[in-house]
């Protein structure tokens, strides 16, 4: 479909805000990536279904990011609409513990909420960039916590070709580290969540410190980064294993492993995203090579062509056949 006619569709729809040929380097932490066919900011969960509705009709290939935090995007970009739940600020307190919001609003937002009213739970994010969107589809969070301590249900428009509002309790994401069984192409429109009140003064404040400040001594702030590259294998750390094989530092142009956290992969000035995804696979390599672990990927990708299958894309039907979801992000 050309770009003309997919813009005169998403015009007619009134889906939100669209942006032709957008260049995701700009929604991306790591500063890297090609332009889509057109991003679409929905206002609401109306306009979202809508859009997904209209995308599924016209076989138009989608993604769904929040932040972009821990994506990366190839060179040439995606072809397809991105969708981009930025504009779905909803906040409502609906109990004295419990919140539901927007996929778009930021957790840190949220973790400044709960730290505020000593209500404990998401301690485990501070620092944590992006949306609570996002963190919901990959159990974001860290050693001292991850987003299922709290999560509750989420509103999640499905993909095609059977395009719905539902509601899905926490408990039937099957949240486990970094991944939750989101069904493909599904994009999170509304998080509800709950907490626990603390009857010590300050305490979570306290705790949300002592996490923000560990983070900040451990992992590299003021460079371009997508968090943490690589998941931890069983009983292990990725970092300590890219360390141990003396890895910290190596470049791939612009591209260069953390010296401060080897699992953070930077992008020190112009790096490509070719370049970026290089590094991660000589680095990926070396450990396999000198300890025999073979490191998963934690950063999503897109766009690249031999992406694993990820949770917030959907591809349009091939030779007949209905494919959801072959790329995607956190």
């Amino acid at each position: 479909m050309r770009i003309r006619a997919l813009d005169g569709a998403l015009q007619k729809a009134r889906v939100g805000e669209i942006r032709l040929e957008e260049r995701l380097a700009n929604y991306t932490y790591m500063g890297v990536g090609g332009p889509c066919r057109a991003l679409v900011r929905p206002p609401d969960l109306v306009s979202l279904e809508r859009l997904i509705k209209l995308l599924g009709e016209l076989e138009v290939a989608y993604v769904a990011i929040g932040g972009g935090t821990n994506l990366l995007v190839s060179d040439q970009g995606f072809d397809g609409v991105v969708v981009s739940t930025d504009a779905l600020q909803e906040w409502t307190e609906t109990s004295s513990s419990s919140l539901r919001t927007g996929s778009g609003v930021t957790t840190s937002r949220i973790v400044r909420w709960a730290a505020g009213r000593n209500l404990s739970g998401l301690e485990g994010l501070a620092g944590v960039p992006g949306t609570i969107g996002g963190a919901s589809v990959m159990n974001a969070g860290g050693t001292w916590g991850d987003i299922s301590d709290s999560l509750m249900r989420v509103e999640v428009v499905t993909g095609p070709p059977e395009v719905h509002t539902v509601t899905v309790e926490a408990e039937a994401l099957n949240l486990a580290y970094r991944s939750s069984s989101l069904p493909a192409g599904s994009v999170i429109g509304r998080v509800e969540l709950g907490f626990t009140s603390e009857e010590e003064p300050h305490a979570v404040e306290r705790r949300t410190t002592e996490t923000m400040e560990r983070r900040l001594n451990t992992q590299p702030k003021g460079v371009r980064s997508a968090g943490s590259t690589f998941k931890n294998p069983p009983g292990d750390a990725a970092g300590r294993l890219i360390e141990a094989c003396g890895l910290k530092g190596m470049r791939e142009g612009a591209a260069e492993v953390s010296e401060k956290h080897a699992n953070f992969m930077l992008n020190t000035g112009n790096a490509t995203a070719t370049e970026i995804r290089t590094l991660i696979e000589r680095v990926r390599e070396q450990v396999r090579i000198k300890t025999g672990v073979s490191l998963d990927l934690e950063v999503g990708t897109l766009g690249f062509g031999d992406d694993p299958v990820l949770r917030t894309v959907w591809m349009p039907p091939v030779k007949g056949r209905r494919e959801a979801g072959r790329m995607a992000v956190p």
